[in-house]
């Protein structure tokens, strides 16, 4: 049997997830295991063409084929061998760019025709897969949806990371039950939700330097300008109605989970996929009065100006992104 997994953030979770399928359904297999970029190609042919009458099955597993170039010729290169006391797995990795969007998809890089003649192709991608990783969090530390949502946001999606994390609260906890909150300080919190939080402090606060210094520090200039567009464009929705009366900072958590918030949740779709959480926009309401709803709409347009603006080189990124930002509230 020839497996083809590939996809982004949830590989490795669909990897170990396969790896301990094939094991439990035979036990003590013989495992070998090549990297493309090794220079194995000659390692790899010879163990798919070796069989032993003393061993019923053997595992072979072949990593990193989104480095291979020639990857058509090799997947139909597969068809020559007898897999009767084999089974493969070939693992190709996605790499997803700083809009989410795949650099180097399977379907660039290979024929699907050629791949299904020969394997069982799993995809793994975080598009369709997130919940599988939201599961895997909720079941090892059995908590709220609430808890695994806040919880991935904080540390990300990388499997092995989140897998790293858990045991490092498993370990600290010593049995206790989970609670985001006792474990808060011993998490390693990933870059986005660091700038998720300063953009809030900077929106909230007016606190500019922060901001400055992390932007100066990672770079990462248009996704805090993806945040704060997200941001903006959701004080815009939740002031909209407010001045329409629908909600406000007197309207109970209890009154708007029930009775409100399935009527709007639609108007806060993330990535136009799945909505805003119920209890994180209840936390805004407190924010209503901040600003008017003419500021947040000037805002949302400034921004996508001065993304505009840095993208067609129009003004220099470091400059241009300070500048915005320093008279932001001018």
């Amino acid at each position: 049997m020839v497996y083809f997994l590939y996809g982004d953030i949830p590989l490795q979770l669909k990897y170990e997830e396969l790896l301990k399928k094939i094991k439990d359904e035979n036990k003590n297999i013989p495992e070998q295991h090549f990297d493309i970029t090794q220079d194995e190609i000659d390692n790899i042919f010879q163990a798919l063409s070796t069989n032993s009458m003393f061993i019923p099955k053997s595992l072979v597993v072949i990593k990193r084929l989104e480095k291979m170039k020639g990857l058509n010729n090799f997947i139909k290169s597969l068809a020559e061998f007898n897999y009767s006391q084999k089974i493969i797995i070939l693992i190709y990795e996605e790499e997803l760019n700083d809009y989410g969007k795949t650099v180097n998809p399977l379907e660039k890089a290979l024929t699907m025709k050629n791949l299904e003649a020969i394997a069982k192709p799993l995809v793994a991608r975080k598009e369709s897969e997130k919940k599988s990783l939201q599961f895997f969090v909720e079941k090892k530390l059995n908590c709220s949806e609430y808890e695994v949502e806040k919880f991935i946001e904080m540390v990300g999606e990388d499997f092995l990371k989140i897998k790293n994390e858990i045991a490092k609260i498993e370990n600290f906890l010593n049995g206790e039950p989970f609670k985001l909150e006792k474990v808060k300080h011993i998490l390693s919190i990933n870059t986005e939700y660091n700038l998720y939080k300063l953009t809030e402090n900077f929106i909230y606060n007016k606190n500019s330097k922060d901001l400055i210094e992390h932007l100066r520090a990672e770079k990462n200039y248009m996704l805090f300008l993806n945040i704060l567009g997200e941001e903006l464009s959701t004080l815009f929705k939740l002031k909209d109605l407010s001045l329409r009366g629908i909600i406000g900072p007197s309207v109970s958590y209890n009154k708007f989970k029930a009775d409100i918030y399935p009527n709007i949740k639609n108007n806060f779709k993330i990535n136009n996929f799945k909505s805003t959480a119920e209890y994180p926009l209840f936390l805004k309401f407190k924010y209503l009065d901040l600003y008017s709803i003419d500021f947040y709409k000037k805002k949302m347009k400034d921004t996508l100006i001065v993304e505009y603006k840095i993208k067609t080189g129009q003004i220099e990124e470091i400059l241009g992104m300070e500048k915005f930002i320093l008279e932001f509230f001018i």
